[in-house]
């Protein structure tokens, strides 16, 4: 309840912040990047369409050019440069893939994202507090202690495997933050660089017979195989955690991640501060004020795994 009063506060702030938007204008291009389709980036843009119309952009202020290219960095350009030459005024872009491919393609143009783990490491913004370019939005970073202790007290092994996607630098980011936690915590990590569907399947084979535990990171090819994968896993009998949001529902045993729809909210206000004058590279980043611990225990049982009671009481939601 305080959460929600907190961000309503701030909402009608930031539309009594806004100038009235002038009648005679024309609908303004706003282009949005989904690349992959992935239902996390779909709630989102849910809840900024919600946000935007509620501002006072409708479709006769703008114009919404939507588009959702596969997961490889060739779609993704390609999309960005059909947004460009169709006049886009404003690129939204979901996923660290998207945002540092707007980054490089419309470097003149005004950016914003959600769904970015790492903004400042990605080179997306220099600071999260004043961005000092032409793009701000939203992270998705999270502490991952809850994460890890909850693996802890529910996996006996220390071994956990990794996926993750070389080329997908958030992804690599989330997992360089991910192995200094667990080293802490006396974990070891058995990492697998994956470029391709197939080769994710391999290696999820291959770890099933050296970890303990499988981390599926937020690489964005991962995200669009994450059926698949979990299947496999669940093949091996072997526990998968991960910070995609929604992994535990589809068989996860362990999962923290951010809110999608809280990441649409905190980009469609920035969205309506930019459409009303305010300029992006003063708009600070936005940071994750909900988060949940999701725990499966339907997949324990088939694992054979018991939770202890006193992890079960920090899950934020359990699947039964």
């Amino acid at each position: 309840m305080n959460y929600k009063i907190h961000f309503l506060s701030a909402f009608f702030l930031a539309l009594m912040l806004l100038p009235a938007v002038p009648a005679s204008a024309g609908p303004q291009i706003v282009a949005v990047i989904i690349p992959g389709d992935l239902p996390r980036y779909g709630e989102a843009h849910a809840a900024f369409l919600k946000i935007l119309e509620s501002g006072g952009y409708g479709e006769d202020k703008v114009k919404v050019f939507v588009q959702k290219p596969n997961a490889d960095r060739m779609s993704i350009t390609n999309s960005l440069r059909r947004a460009s030459s169709a006049g886009a005024d404003l690129f939204i872009t979901y996923g660290g893939a998207a945002t540092d491919g707007a980054a490089q393609e419309a470097k003149k143009s005004v950016v914003l994202f959600a769904d970015v783990y790492d903004p400042v490491g990605l080179g997306i913004v220099n600071t999260l507090s004043a961005p000092g370019v032409n793009r701000s939005g939203a992270s998705s970073m999270i502490p991952m202690a809850p994460l890890l202790e909850a693996l802890s007290a529910i996996v006996p092994g220390k071994k956990i495997g990794v996926l993750y996607s070389g080329d997908d630098k958030d992804s690599v980011l989330q997992v360089q933050e991910f192995q200094t936690l667990a080293q802490k915590l006396g974990f070891s990590l058995l990492k697998q660089d994956v470029g391709t569907p197939q080769e994710a399947a391999g290696a999820v084979g291959k770890l099933a017979g050296e970890a303990d535990v499988l981390f599926l990171s937020n690489s964005l090819m991962i995200g669009t195989r994450t059926q698949e994968l979990l299947a496999l896993a669940s093949a091996k009998k072997l526990p998968v955690i991960s910070q995609i949001p929604g992994l535990a529902e589809q068989g996860a045993l362990i999962n923290l991640e951010a809110d999608p729809d809280e990441q649409g909210k905190l980009l469609g206000v920035h969205t309506l501060q930019v459409l009303g004058g305010q300029k992006a590279f003063i708009l600070p980043v936005r940071s994750p004020k909900k988060m949940a611990l999701v725990i499966n225990l339907k997949t324990a049982g088939a694992l054979g795994l018991s939770v202890p009671a006193k992890t079960l009481a920090a899950a934020t939601r359990v699947v039964r």
